[in-house]
C-alpha cells in the first residue's frame, strides 16, 4: 500500500478526503434509488467507489509519467494538466467499454447492457465519475506542483542572496582595508607617532573586521562601538577637521545591521567632503525608529570620478537581508543616507 501511494504522490489525509467522497456519493444515490436505510449506509458501494477512484488515479499517474518521459520537457503547467486530464479521460472511457463488452461475452449479456440506451447512460456515469475523481487528484498534484517549485525557488533565492552578500563582503573589506592603508601611508610621511598610534587602532578594527567577516548581519551595539573606534582612528589624520555625533535612545538588543554599514557612511561623508578647521564637517547618527546619518556638504573642488562602490554594495545587501533600501536625500548643504533595521529572525 506504501508503495502505491508514492507512487500516486497522495497522503492519507487525502485517501480519506476521497473516501469520505465516494461514500457521500453512493449514500446519495441510493436515497435518490429510493433504497431502505439499512441499505443506503452499507459499505460495500462506497468501497467499490473508492476503488474506482483508486483505478483513475493509477491511469493518470501512468499517462504522467509515460508524457513526462516522452516529452523533451515535463508539462509542468495547467496546460499540461489538461492535456493529461484529456488522454487519462479517452484511455479510460475506452478501457471501461472494452472490459464491459468482454465481461458481456462472457455472459452471453452483449444484447442487455450493449444497446444504445444502455451504452450512453453508462457512459456518461464514466464521464462524471472520471471528471470528478481525476479532477480532485490533478488539482492535488498541481498543488503539490506549485508548493514544490515555491520550496525550490526560495532555497535558490536564499541559496543566491546568500552568495551575492559573501561577494559584497569580499568587496567592502579590502576597500576599508586599502584607504587606511593609504592613511597610514600619508601619516607615515608626516607624523611617525601618529602613524604608530593609527596603527594600533587598526589593527584593532581589523580584527573586528575579520571576527564579522562571515556573519550577514552584526547587532546595532557592536556596530556602534565599531563606528566609534573607526572615528577616532580618523582623527589622528584630520583632528578638527570632521566630527561625529551619535544621538540614540535606548538601543532593542534584538536591532540588527549589516556589518560596517555606520562606518561606509562616516567613512563616505570624510571621503567626499573637505572639513576644515574654521569650518568642519559635521557627521551626526541619529537612531531612533531607523538610522539617519547626516552630514554638512562641504564638496571638494576635485571630486574622485569614481566611487561609491561602497554606498551601492551596502544599498544590495540591505534589499536582500531585509528587502528594504537605504533612502538618500540631499542638497547643497546636507546629505542624508536613512537605514532601516533588520530583525534577528528576518535575515536570510
Amino acid at each position: 500500500m506504501k508503495k502505491i501511494l508514492n507512487f500516486l504522490q497522495i497522503d492519507t489525509y487525502f485517501i480519506l478526503f476521497i473516501f469520505l467522497i465516494s461514500y457521500v456519493l453512493v449514500v446519495n444515490n441510493r436515497i435518490s434509488a429510493g433504497q431502505k436505510l439499512d441499505v443506503v449506509f452499507l459499505p460495500d458501494g462506497p468501497i467499490a467507489q473508492f476503488l474506482a477512484a483508486f483505478i483513475i488515479f493509477i491511469l493518470i499517474k501512468v499517462v504522467i509519467n509515460y508524457m513526462s518521459k516522452k516529452a523533451t520537457q515535463e508539462f509542468k503547467n495547467l496546460k499540461g494538466y489538461l492535456i493529461y486530464f484529456g488522454v487519462a479521460f479517452i484511455l479510460y472511457i475506452c478501457a471501461s467499454n472494452i472490459f464491459g463488452i468482454i465481461i458481456a461475452t462472457l455472459f452471453d449479456t452483449v444484447s442487455k447492457n450493449f444497446n444504445h440506451q444502455t451504452l450512453i447512460v453508462a457512459n456518461i456515469g464514466r464521464s462524471v465519475e472520471f471528471i470528478l475523481f481525476a479532477s480532485l487528484y490533478l488539482a492535488y498534484l498541481y498543488s503539490n506542483d506549485n508548493n514544490n517549485y515555491r520550496i525550490e525557488i526560495n532555497k535558490y533565492d536564499k541559496a543566491l542572496a546568500s552568495s551575492k552578500i559573501k561577494q559584497l563582503k569580499a568587496q567592502l573589506n579590502p576597500h576599508f582595508l586599502f584607504n587606511n592603508l593609504n592613511t597610514l601611508d600619508e601619516l607615515i610621511e608626516e607624523d611617525k607617532d601618529k602613524a604608530s598610534n593609527f596603527l594600533h587602532h587598526f589593527s584593532e578594527l581589523y580584527r573586528y573586521s575579520l571576527d564579522t567577516s562571515e556573519k550577514k548581519i552584526v547587532p546595532l551595539n557592536d556596530e556602534i562601538q565599531f563606528v566609534k573606534s573607526y572615528f577616532k582612528l580618523m582623527e589622528e589624520k584630520y583632528l578638527g577637521y570632521y566630527s561625529l555625533e551619535i544621538n540614540q535612545d535606548t538601543i532593542k538588543p534584538n536591532l540588527f545591521v549589516p556589518p560596517f554599514c555606520l562606518q561606509i557612511l562616516v567613512e563616505n561623508a570624510i571621503e567626499h567632503n573637505l572639513g576644515l578647521i574654521e569650518n568642519p564637517v559635521h557627521i551626526i547618527i541619529s537612531i531612533n525608529d531607523n538610522i539617519q546619518v547626516t552630514n554638512n556638504k562641504i564638496v571638494k573642488k576635485h571630486k574622485k570620478t569614481t566611487g561609491g562602490i561602497a554606498l551601492k554594495n551596502l544599498s544590495t545587501q540591505l534589499v536582500l537581508l531585509g528587502n528594504k533600501d537605504i533612502t538618500i536625500e540631499e542638497n547643497e548643504t546636507y546629505f542624508k543616507v536613512t537605514l532601516p533595521f533588520i530583525k534577528e529572525n528576518h535575515h536570510v
